[in-house]
């Protein structure tokens, strides 16, 4: 089901309509969510934390109505104290006004947005219990708003997306990349970025604090920042280009360069994807997840797990004043035929984006392949996918290195993250 917009008015007075349109809630997640069970199992599965306790002592409980990351309404009430046996009276629920301020408000915000997202859903009401703001666990996500005010909000959440269309001339204007790699001792313990490169610069150190032990100029992992193109060739260059800067700029030949999801226990890395010119919309996030992380499952090691702990979830994206970053993959640096195949892929994706079919967020079996890594499960998925996207008009461009991944894809062996990048991307 499409929701249609309205025609968008630009400013030289020619209408054009919105080149994303609204969607509503598939018939197979109205299913799922019916039962809650299952739609607490999503959510553990996106690594959200759920209770099934509708109440408990102290906690504030919160009802958040929202069209994809749009929130048009937050209810919250106060619990009892302490325990009772029976409820004296239903909890009063009082709307909070937006935007708000309260760090605990906005971690409810995009608890809420996130939870959505792992449901399957697009629009619906998400219940959270909360005792502090970094305490906050999901009780329920439902595929719809309180009927009293759904007229009120569709007309809302139009107003909203046609507005949002407008942002973003919602095609690919180019792409861009920043992904990490660790530093290796001779001893086998992990060598701060921050020892041999400064923050700033095409080359740097990404400054996420993973450790309190490690001061504040101490920074582990080491991250490229080429300058983006529009052609996925041409950013393949100057992610080389970073690199050969890397290499002058470390001058160590003893140390060596790591790749993957977590090269180091308690150090996760990423592959990060910058798509200038569009609109992280729900959808397009779960075309790259189907297109670009789940295919990714077939050759991910162990370490690719571990990050998906705490990175790594489905739909991770960071809105930017360029369009957005695509947070989910692991650092692909590991491969030169992989990195390139990921790029054209995700050139090709950002492309053909609406002409896609594959959803599998509706396919409970493969949501739990992606997070519990069942390669063999995802196997039959990843040829499909390559069949369609071979009939993509911009596919012909792109053959040489689509078919090399799809075929490294195929053939099953994990991709080697523990070795040298120097020596696999022939650095001099």
């Amino acid at each position: 089901m499409i929701l249609r917009t309205k025609t968008s008015q630009r400013a030289n007075g020619q209408e054009t309509p919105a080149t994303q349109p609204m969607t509503a809630n598939a018939k197979e997640v109205v299913a799922y969510l019916h039962r809650p069970e299952i739609g607490r199992w999503l959510l553990r599965q996106g690594r959200i934390p759920v209770t099934g306790n509708a109440a408990r002592p102290g906690w504030r409980t919160y009802r958040v109505c929202l069209y994809q990351d749009y929130i048009l309404d937050i209810a919250r009430s106060e619990e009892q104290s302490h325990w009772l046996l029976h409820r004296l009276q239903e909890p009063e629920w009082h709307s909070v006004t937006l935007p708000s301020t309260e760090t605990e408000i906005q971690m409810v915000q995009g608890l809420a947005t996130r939870s959505l997202y792992a449901a399957g859903a697009v629009a619906g009401q998400v219940t959270i219990m909360a005792a502090s703001p970094h305490r906050l666990k999901v009780v329920e996500v439902e595929p719809n708003w309180p009927a009293r005010h759904a007229d009120e909000y569709m007309q809302r959440a139009r107003d909203w997306w046609e507005a949002r269309m407008r942002k973003q001339p919602q095609t690919l204007q180019s792409l861009g990349a920043d992904p990490e790699f660790a530093l290796r001792k001779p001893t086998g313990e992990m060598a701060l970025a921050s020892d041999f490169l400064s923050i700033n610069g095409a080359v740097g150190c990404d400054t996420t604090r993973y450790r309190e032990e490690l001061g504040l100029h101490q920074h582990p992992v080491a991250e490229l920042r080429p300058a983006p193109s529009e052609d996925p060739d041409q950013l393949f260059t100057h992610i080389y280009d970073n690199l050969a800067l890397a290499y002058q700029k470390i001058g160590d030949a003893s140390i060596e360069w790591l790749a993957g999801g977590m090269p180091f226990q308690g150090y996760p890395i990423g592959g990060h994807i910058h798509f200038g010119g569009l609109t992280p919309t729900f959808s397009l996030r779960r075309k790259l997840d189907a297109y670009l992380a789940l295919p990714l499952v077939l050759i991910e090691d162990v370490g690719c797990m571990s990050r998906r702990e705490r990175y790594g979830f489905l739909g991770d994206v960071r809105e930017k004043e360029y369009g957005f970053e695509y947070r989910t993959l692991p650092s692909w640096l590991v491969d030169p035929l992989v990195a390139r195949g990921i790029l054209h892929l995700a050139h090709l994706v950002a492309t053909n984006h609406e002409k896609l079919q594959a959803t599998p967020h509706l396919k409970l079996p493969l949501i739990k392949a992606y997070y519990q890594g069942e390669k063999e499960k995802l196997l039959p998925y990843v040829v499909q996918v390559w069949q369609e996207v071979k009939e993509l008009p911009g596919y012909t461009l792109s053959r040489i290195h689509l078919d090399r991944y799809f075929s490294f894809l195929i053939e099953g062996q994990s991709w080697r993250t523990d070795e040298d990048l120097r020596k696999i991307w022939q650095l001099p």
